[in-house]
């Protein structure tokens, strides 16, 4: 992803432990980022501007949902996108089908639409995108025909590949999870992947589809309300669940300028936190949210009384109501009553993923138009907040120059996004500005089946592997762990993923240390997730009606879980994703988290790959020809976690840390499953010399197309075994064993003298090497790692 991660010496002897930084550190300046296309599909329209006209209009999309795959109840309506023509892209499924035309909609809002109009290139042109149900669709039809082909379109990464397809995209494409805040949190990392120089143009932003999966969750949670949406008001009752697909596009207001772009606004400021509190309930005082809004308005260098718009996530739950008007109350003091609120949920539904986006859309035509938007179905009078300034009534002409988005989730995810009108977006005038720093790992954890921690790793590796490793991690090793035995109602992988964290913090010598782990952030990189609490929830539904759906099952099986509950275990109030659906997940976690520390975004994360083991899972990928029963072809599967302590140099030197090995770059290139070669080769040509390659082989035709794209760099690096050739597939936990792995033996570490990493056994990094995963779909993430020394040693003051 972020190949400007630094221009960095690939070899170095020298001590492990982190050198001091220089006093006088380089400073980075962060540059203008603006929105130069929009595009959304609702319940009031197939595009921005028809669904801007209708709320301005007044209307309220809320009705009938006769794409739901079930018979609901009759009363029950919510808020179903209006589709695009029925010859537009039958081939795709819903989800892909309607994100695809939003995807071709903002490009043409942005001035891209004709082959002669300037534009970046393809290779720097990224796509992220958030979701809570990706593909879920498709879980449904598999479910009542028993027909393996349906989920090749379930995961997350299918629907983003069959989204963009042929449409000029070919650097990072990822998808992000954390729930309701999932497309906000997209485009805050679509920021980060611009400001890191990582890429010229990002298309961002998020979609869910209309579902009985998640009717029938938020039914049994006791959410959804028999009345009108009614937000922020007495009495009110909950949310309506709606579907909808909002995209932007993120440039530098340089490089916007450059090729002529019209700028809609400046992306000024965005903020995230996690609550730290529970699973489906918000932090009661809005804690976390203010905290992400306070982060916003900091980055934006504003105050609370310059915001001329705030859009509020507003779901009209009384738990969500009340916690985040106290944020908003915490936030504006005294000007709470001069500050007008807007909840568009009331008119469009809870569009779940999709919601940031399209809300964030909104505010832009705000912007444009100068005009105020009202909330539907409330009265001055219903208002439960005194001061709390809800805009209602008819929408009127307004001065709007700076508005403030908030989008809330599960597990307690908050995201903020501040915008400015174009006025604002010179790129001449400097955003931030931070200390150059260089992100290294400085804690490592491990649990497979028949290994607990990166020692045992370690002993079994040098026994060159022969020895065979039980096929399951067994409750009696997860029982070790403080956080896995409070665990009881928790999925295998996130068992997993708590255990390898605390193995990880302690090697970091973290764990005591409350203060940074508050300051912390963490990623998460997966492929399946939960997939056994999802595929049980998802079938007694099925079986018994929505009406029968388990809450436990649904809130657990949501695919940001995993980082929810690191959150609240450890404390750690910072930005909590889950980069999910793609066997590439966990590099494209690690990527994007080096990629904030490297801009100053983030001091410290915790990323967690992790896999648990399924049948289910297992007997698709049989069914594909790419797992073989008899291993006489394909691979036998894996699962468990491996974490790392992801932390600038600065800090690690701060607290006299010491590093397993540094970030030095990252890159990422998707052209289809068919050039997955040429990927490869694109990938490690950006990613620069090395002495050696992990790649990701597991006996499929990945292995051949890897090794057909890695015979162009032969001339600087040589391949090692895949982790995949001792430990099985693992899927987005693959290269997470092959970092181990190699800073763990001789392929590209050797013994040394001196305290190891986290003051363990000695161990000095040798030489550089590249982890390189490719997916299915045919995304291809590498990462390039460096001994430390080279990296973290004082410059001159002129260098």
């Amino acid at each position: 992803m972020a190949e400007a991660l630094g221009d960095i010496p690939a070899t170095s002897s020298g001590p492990l432990p982190v050198v001091p930084p220089p006093v006088v550190p380089t400073p980075v300046v962060l540059p203008a980022v603006v929105i130069t296309g929009i595009a959304m599909c609702t319940s009031l329209g197939a595009d921005a501007e028809t669904t801007w006209r209708a709320v301005l209009a007044g209307d309220v999309g809320i009705g009938p949902l006769p794409a739901v795959e079930s018979a609901l109840p009759a009363e029950s309506v919510g808020g179903q996108a209006l589709e695009p023509p029925a010859e537009y892209r039958p081939d795709l499924s819903r989800e892909a089908r309607m994100l695809r035309w939003t995807v071709e909609h903002a490009l043409r809002d942005a001035g891209l639409n004709s082959a002669r109009a300037p534009r970046p290139s393809p290779r720097r042109t990224a796509a992220i995108f958030g979701t809570t149900l990706h593909g879920m669709r498709a879980g449904g039809r598999y479910l009542r025909t028993q027909d393996i082909s349906h989920l090749r379109e379930f995961l997350a990464g299918a629907t983003a590949a069959r989204a963009i397809a042929g449409l000029g995209i070919e650097g990072s494409v990822a998808t992000t999870c954390s729930a309701c805040s999932s497309s906000l949190g997209a485009i805050t990392l679509g920021v980060t992947l611009l400001e890191s120089g990582a890429a010229d143009m990002v298309v961002a932003g998020g979609y869910d589809a209309i579902s009985e999966y998640s009717w029938a969750g938020f039914q049994a949670l006791r959410l959804i309300t028999p009345t009108d949406l009614r937000p922020f008001c007495t009495g009110r009752q909950g949310m309506k669940v709606g579907e909808g697909y909002g995209v932007i596009i993120l440039e530098r207001a340089g490089d916007a300028a450059t090729r002529g772009a019209r700028v809609l606004a400046r992306l000024a400021g965005w903020g995230e936190s996690a609550d730290a509190h529970h699973l489906t309930k918000p932090h009661p005082q809005g804690a976390g949210a203010l905290c992400a809004m306070r982060t916003a308005l900091a980055r934006a260098g504003l105050t609370a009384p310059d915001i001329s718009l705030i859009t509020a996530h507003a779901t009209g739950t009384p738990d969500n109501d009340a916690g985040e008007s106290a944020a908003l109350a915490g936030l504006l003091g005294t000007h709470l009553h001069a500050v007008p609120v807007v909840a568009h949920k009331s008119r469009l539904a809870h569009t779940l993923g999709g919601a940031g986006a399209i809300e964030l859309i909104l505010s832009v035509l705000a912007i444009r138009d100068q005009m105020r938007p009202t909330t539907a179905n409330v009265a001055l009078a219903d208002i439960e907040y005194p001061g709390l300034n809800v805009s209602v009534g008819a929408p009127a002409p307004a001065d709007i120059r700076r508005t403030l988005n908030t989008s809330l989730g599960f597990g307690g995810a908050n995201t903020c996004v501040v915008l400015t009108s174009p006025a604002a977006a010179s790129a001449n005038v400097p955003i931030d500005v931070q200390p150059k720093t260089t992100p290294c790992i400085t804690g490592m954890g491990v649990l497979l089946p028949g290994i607990v921690g990166w020692q045992q790793l370690s002993t079994y590796l040098r026994q060159k592997p022969g020895l065979a490793l039980p096929a399951a991690i067994s409750d009696s090793t997860l029982a070790q762990f403080t956080t896995a035995r409070r665990a009881r109602r928790m999925s295998p992988s996130v068992k997993f993923a708590l255990a390898a964290a605390e193995l990880a913090l302690a090697d970091a010598q973290l764990a005591a240390d409350s203060e940074r782990l508050a300051s912390a952030s963490c990623m998460v990189g997966s492929m399946h997730g939960s997939v056994g609490f999802c595929a049980e929830y998802y079938s007694q539904i099925v079986r018994e009606g929505p009406l029968a759906a388990n809450p436990v099952l649904f809130a657990e099986g949501v695919p940001n879980a995993a980082a929810a509950h690191l959150s609240t275990a450890f404390n750690i109030r910072g930005a909590c994703q889950v980069i999910m659906g793609s066997r590439t997940a966990g590099l494209d976690a690690l990527a994007l988290a080096a990629a904030r520390v490297q801009t100053g975004a983030a001091q410290l994360v915790l990323v967690v790959a992790m896999e648990e083991p399924s049948a289910l899972v297992d007997s698709v990928y049989s069914a594909l020809d790419l797992r073989d029963e008899k291993g006489v072809a394909g691979f036998r599967t894996s699962h468990g976690a491996v974490a790392f302590v992801v932390e600038s140099a600065h800090s690690a030197a701060a607290r006299g840390a010491a590093a397993w090995t540094a970030i030095g770059a990252a890159n990422s290139a998707f052209l289809g499953s068919a050039g997955v070669p040429r990927a490869v080769s694109r990938v490690m040509s950006t990613l620069g010399p090395c002495e050696r390659v992990i790649g990701s082989a597991s006996g499929t035709w990945l292995g051949r197309a890897e090794a057909a794209g890695l015979r162009y760099r032969r001339r600087s690096a040589s391949q090692s075994p895949s982790a995949a050739d001792v430990f099985g597939e693992a899927f987005a936990l693959t290269p997470f064993v092959g970092i181990a792995r190699a800073l763990l033996t001789g392929e590209s570490a050797g013994p040394g003298p001196g305290a190891g990493a986290g003051g363990g056994v000695g161990v000095r990094v040798a030489e550089s090497f590249t982890s390189l995963c490719s997916d299915w779909e045919g995304s291809v993430t590498g990462v390039r790692f460096v001994p430390p020394a080279a990296l973290l040693a004082p410059r001159s003051e002129g260098s």
